[in-house]
């Protein structure tokens, strides 16, 4: 499946469609990382970015809270970091960072930061600092944060999500394009919406590349290891699945997902990572769904600098480039140098799959594909 796909009539006027909206927003021109609408905004005025920042009286300052686990952990953490650093980078930002080692860290560490009065944005990394975010935000109205991966009802707060179930349906395409079965899975750390919402992503990317061409897959109902920080009960669930005979797994499990990913592995079937590229983890991982946060923080640290910064929540998807797909073209040597790993030959996508997903990335950022959601 996969080798010489045909051009259906759908596939074509998703072409169409997307040249007309890549014309229209300036999605093939604009920087990566800066949303189409700023983008357009600084185009008609024209303002450069760099200038204007470089004119500010001084140097802007931000914060930076990681996760728990730190720099290092090849996902939220070493992406964040990136985004912030490339802001230093490009727009002459300075910033500071934090390490906490327990979730209990999280509010003095802010509360530190805010008290300061230094930093222009506190960038607070993961949905576990919620709770936090909301007392000391509260306590320092003026001060701004940016929340990664959950909402606040703060003012001050800019709460990110991804839409994750917009990458999931590029993996979904590319599992239906790879199977020999027929059948491909899923195992996810636990049965809630941000879980199902990679599922029924995948789900859908899958059985719409089969209603395109014609063919027949099954997606298993998804299997859940009930925790994050269990690889050997997640081997046990991919195990299992296996066991049903399919031969592609899509794994949104956190910790325990090593596990369920070691079982494609040593058994020969592909498997598909999760939030980061994880192809550098071993030989059977062909893909990865990507939420890219290291591009939704820095777009951030723009608004915060042009003084558009917004409390409130942001979702952001295939079009703002915060969900993607780490085979795409323009996503897969980013991972390959951040990771400094290359995707073997054995693992090289047909051009046909990667026109598959290509198509599919711009119908769902033109909205000729909906994408079903998990919190819905």
């Amino acid at each position: 499946m996969g080798q010489n796909p045909s051009l259906s009539t759908t596939a074509i006027a998703l072409v169409i469609i997307a040249l007309i909206v890549g014309a229209t927003i300036g999605y093939f021109v604009a920087p990566k990382g800066i949303l189409q609408e700023d983008f357009v905004a600084l185009q008609s005025e024209n303002v450069d970015l760099k200038a204007q920042i470089a004119s500010l009286t001084s140097p802007k300052k931000i914060g930076l809270i990681l996760a728990t686990g730190g720099l290092g952990d090849k996902s939220f953490n070493d992406l964040s970091y990136e985004g912030v650093q490339r802001a230093q980078d490009e727009l002459g930002i300075e910033f500071d960072f934090v390490q906490p080692t327990a979730i209990a860290e999280y509010e003095s560490l802010q509360r530190n930061f805010a008290a300061s009065g230094e930093y222009e944005l506190i960038v607070c990394v993961g949905f576990d600092q919620k709770d936090a975010v909301n007392i000391v935000a509260g306590e320092y109205p003026n001060q701004n944060f940016v929340l990664i991966d959950e909402v606040s009802n703060r003012t001050n707060v800019a709460s990110l999500t991804t839409k994750a179930n917009e990458g999931a349906f590029l993996v979904g395409v590319i599992a239906a394009s790879v199977t020999d079965t027929g059948i491909i899975g899923f195992v996810g750390g636990m049965d809630i919406p941000l879980i199902r919402d990679f599922y029924v992503g995948y789900e859908a990317g899958a059985l719409w590349l089969s209603d395109e061409l014609s063919f027949d897959v099954t997606v298993l109902s998804p299997f859940f290891v009930g925790g994050w920080g269990d690889p050997s009960t997640g081997r046990e669930v991919a195990l299992g699945i296996i066991d049903l005979d399919a031969d592609v797994i899509f794994v949104a499990a956190g910790g325990s997902g090593l596990g369920a990913l070691q079982a494609c592995d040593d058994t020969g079937i592909w498997g598909i990572g999760v939030d980061a590229s994880q192809g550098y983890l071993n030989d059977a991982i062909i893909a990865s769904a990507t939420k890219r946060v290291d591009i939704s923080i820095y777009d951030q640290i723009v608004k915060e600098l042009l003084g558009t910064f917004e409390g409130k929540w942001i979702s952001g998807g295939l079009a703002e480039g915060w969900a993607g797909c780490d085979r795409l073209p323009d996503e897969e040597t980013f991972w390959e140098a951040f990771f400094e790993f290359d995707y073997d030959p054995d693992r090289t996508l047909h051009p046909d799959i990667v026109f598959w997903i290509e198509i599919a990335r711009f119908g769902i950022i033109s909205g000729a594909i909906v994408v079903p959601s998990g919190f819905t």
